[in-house]
């Protein structure tokens, strides 16, 4: 054996196999150091082109890093070596949708489903369907994918889709069982108080709308839902000052405006009610003048 023949086997030696490369990208990937779990996945792709599962990861940190168009790509590549792989038409649907080509994504949705099927793939096309109107199958689709991984978001958007076809009894129901899921999930507490909110049990949704605002303060409309319920409840301090919380968020709100006014009122309050009045005239119920 020559001396360069010998190098160069030792060369080979010391390379990193595909799989050796795929497992330093998904070690990368788990850690969050995306970019560097990319360059592992294309290299191990390149070594081991017939690996439907590293085709898949690769499209997978495509999407996280905000390339469906890449993953698109990828996931193809890894559904020409596994058709049937529901997971992976799932993700293929995600990358179409993402790049705004609907009809395409929900046949992929449905050819995954058509295989088995994932909790994303019905939760994804019963939130298109939530989107279309079409209410029935959005229930269906939200339904099914509860069936498969019950979670505080799809909870969440059942209850939703009940909400838009009026049947808040429903809608509550699902939003309850959003916070079992998680009891952390602010959105769960605040929709829950709506439809309490809707239904006139005041006080039971004045606690809802101050748990979720404790959870999440970005809920800026909690001020004005609870003033209102306090309100209700002829807690008309308590109301004005929620009221006027609000006001901070949206100083150009008319319905602020109005029910600030209608509390004032009630307070024996009539100069400040007369401004309040006025201002909801002028901005209108939306918030427009």
């Amino acid at each position: 054996m020559t001396t360069d023949h010998a190098a160069a086997e030792r060369g080979d030696a010391a390379r990193p196999s595909g799989q050796e490369i795929f497992v330093a990208g998904r070690q990368a990937e788990q850690t969050g150091r995306l970019e560097q779990a990319r360059h592992a996945y294309e290299s191990a792709v390149a070594a081991g082109p017939q690996r439907a599962d590293w085709h898949y990861r690769l499209g997978c940190v495509c999407l996280k890093l905000a390339d469906p168009v890449s993953a698109e790509n990828a996931f193809r590549r890894a559904l020409d070596l596994e058709p049937s792989s529901a997971t992976t038409l799932t993700n293929l649907g995600v990358a179409l949708d993402r790049q705004g080509r609907r009809d395409e994504a929900v046949r992929a949705y449905r050819r995954s489903l058509q295989h088995g099927g994932t909790a994303v793939a019905h939760h994804n096309l019963g939130s298109i369907h939530a989107e279309e109107g079409r209410t029935d199958e959005a229930v269906r689709s939200f339904a099914a994918a509860i069936a498969l991984a019950p979670d505080a978001e799809a909870y969440l958007n059942l209850g939703l889709v009940h909400v838009a076809r009026g049947d808040h009894a429903e809608a509550l129901a699902c939003f309850e069982r959003s916070v079992v899921c998680e009891p952390g999930f602010a959105l769960g507490h605040y929709h829950a108080a709506l439809c309490l909110k809707k239904t006139g049990r005041y006080a039971e949704a004045c606690r809802g709308f101050d748990r979720a605002w404790s959870l999440d303060a970005r809920l800026a409309r909690v001020p004005f839902h609870r003033g209102t319920c306090l309100h209700k409840l002829e807690r008309y301090e308590e109301a004005r000052s929620s009221l006027e919380q609000a006001l901070e968020f949206f100083p150009d709100d008319g319905r602020v405006h109005y029910q600030l006014a209608v509390t004032c009122d009630a307070l024996g309050l009539p100069q400040e009610a007369r401004g309040h009045y006025g201002r909801a005239r002028a901005l209108g119920p939306d918030g427009r003048t």
